[in-house]
């Protein structure tokens, strides 16, 4: 688990203020409950920092609320401590990578009947989330460096995204044509597809 209040890939943090009147030495518990359902979940108790980390790998894809309730009961016999909570916004999880689907990747000359030195290639795709919308894509030749390409339509702002591009002057020969898609979590699907370039005639 990593530092609380440090964000990494899979854990969120949730950080809050508060108060007591009388400078109380205050306790912490959070609890979390799913769009819709009617239970809150006990997180963590018996906090005493303002801030909590948690894995969220193990829950479910969805949409979520969080309540944190503080309580002076440190600092004054049970029959007289106090508790106040306060719920938060609303807020999503989502660890599920973007699925690549469709992938095509199909040699292109300007004439299918002419041999040719150089060649380019044309990749078709569609990149597909179940939560969230596709912020972007890249490809990458024969492990080369990893190059933005936009959907059809110039815009990612859809959980499915469909893009058409072609990759120009490659060698003739095999080659490996890698593709990437990033949801707005930073999940990441990716898929590859093998063409061959033909080569020049005599």
């Amino acid at each position: 688990q990593p530092p609380q209040a440090v964000q990494q890939k899979g854990y969120a943090t949730v950080v809050w203020s508060a108060h007591d009147a009388n400078d109380d030495e205050l306790r912490y518990a959070v609890y979390l409950r799913g769009e819709k359902e009617r239970e809150w979940k006990l997180l963590k108790d018996k906090l005493d920092q303002k801030f909590y980390s948690w894995d969220t790998t193990g829950i479910p894809d969805g949409a979520y609320y969080l309540k944190i309730v503080a309580s002076d009961a440190p600092a004054n016999p049970p029959d007289v401590a106090l508790t106040a909570e306060r719920e938060s916004e609303r807020f999503e999880i989502d660890n599920t990578p973007p699925v690549i689907e469709k992938l095509e990747a199909v040699a292109t000359t300007s004439d299918a009947a002419m041999a040719v030195a150089r060649g380019g290639v044309t990749i078709k795709f569609t990149a597909h989330d179940v939560a969230t919308s596709v912020e972007r894509a890249q490809y990458s030749v024969d492990s080369g460096d990893w190059i933005l390409c936009a959907p059809i339509g110039h815009i990612s702002d859809a959980p499915e995204e469909h893009y058409e591009f072609t990759i120009p002057d490659l060698r003739p020969g095999e080659h490996t044509i890698a593709v990437r898609a990033y949801d707005r979590f930073e999940n990441v699907g990716s898929a590859k597809a093998i063409v061959e370039i033909p080569l020049a005639r005599p």
